[in-house]
């Protein structure tokens, strides 16, 4: 029995660890920050950090480079599927809802611009 407030199907988790590994950590990354280039930066501000962290603990570099590539997968991983859990709940609800009725009304035209008359400053 899952929980209610589950949103991440194993099946989500499956996928986006797939996308990942084939596209790779940098390129997911990259596109994480075409959308949420806030999160994106923290991620990545934060994982420097670590690594940082690991190195000057005595870490030898490709533990400290294969650390933090583990890490970021994971966090990618965990956010593709989360994503993917939030389109699957709010997808079918738009439907019926007053945003969209606004959607489905017609924009009306826009205003032409007035145009100052010279020496009217």
């Amino acid at each position: 029995m899952k929980p209610d407030s589950m949103l991440v199907e194993p099946d989500y988790l499956v996928h986006a660890r797939q996308n990942i590994a084939n596209s790779g950590v940098a390129e997911a990354l990259t596109a994480l920050a075409g959308t949420e280039p806030a999160l994106a930066a923290f991620i990545h501000e934060c994982l420097a950090t670590v690594a940082g962290k690991l190195a000057l603990s005595g870490a030898p570099t490709p533990v400290v480079q294969g650390s933090h590539e583990d890490v970021l997968s994971l966090i990618l991983t965990s956010i593709q599927a989360l994503r993917r859990g939030h389109y699957e709940l709010w997808k079918d609800s738009l439907e019926g809802t007053p945003l969209a009725r606004i959607q489905a009304e017609p924009t009306p035209p826009s205003k032409p611009r007035r145009r100052k008359r010279p020496g009217s400053d």
